[in-house]
């Protein structure tokens, strides 16, 4: 799995280098790692923002059956619409199921909606305000020893992208 993952990776990286528009949203050439490239600030919040969107609509069902069948390549449903994946900080192995649960449902669900209660949500906005720091890890990266990696460009913004909406449709 890992040689798929990696040749995605390769294949993004030299997509990038030719494409204008969406991939450099998403490329991070600044915050390369020996992992990969760092998924952008900007791409990690609209990855929340499809989570969010995915569980709030369908009534978080929808959310978690996709999260079960996604959780074993290290990604939610968000990220992996983003073309990203959760890699181990000092590995670069993406998560697995158990830290996936870990980090996705304990942490950044149960902990946050503890802490919220008491904090007045503000939580939310000190975690992900870490995402701008040098690592660009938040609280829950940190917490669980994470990293959000940019491993491919085939996005939901792609697929958005004026000149292939025909294509993407017409298929």
């Amino acid at each position: 799995m890992n040689r798929k993952i990696n040749h995605e990776y390769e294949t993004f990286q030299n997509d990038s280098k030719s494409q204008f528009g969406t991939s450099q949203f998403l490329l991070n050439p600044s915050r390369s790692t020996v992992h990969g490239d760092l998924a952008t600030p900007q791409s990690r919040l609209i990855a929340l923002v499809l989570d969010a969107l995915i569980f709030g609509l369908g009534f978080g069902v929808v959310w978690i059956i996709w999260f079960i069948t996604l959780a074993e390549k290290g990604t939610t449903p968000g990220h992996h619409l983003m073309g990203q994946v959760i890699v181990d900080a000092d590995t670069g192995i993406p998560f697995r199921w158990k830290k996936m649960v870990i980090r996705e449902i304990l942490i950044k669900g149960v902990l946050h909606w503890i802490l919220g209660s008491f904090l007045f949500m503000a939580n939310y906005i000190i975690d992900g305000a870490f995402v701008l720091t040098s690592t660009q890890r938040t609280l829950h990266d940190l917490a669980i020893g994470s990293q959000v990696i940019q491993r491919s460009n085939k996005t939901i913004l792609r697929k958005l992208n004026g000149d292939e909406v025909d294509n993407w449709l017409n298929k």
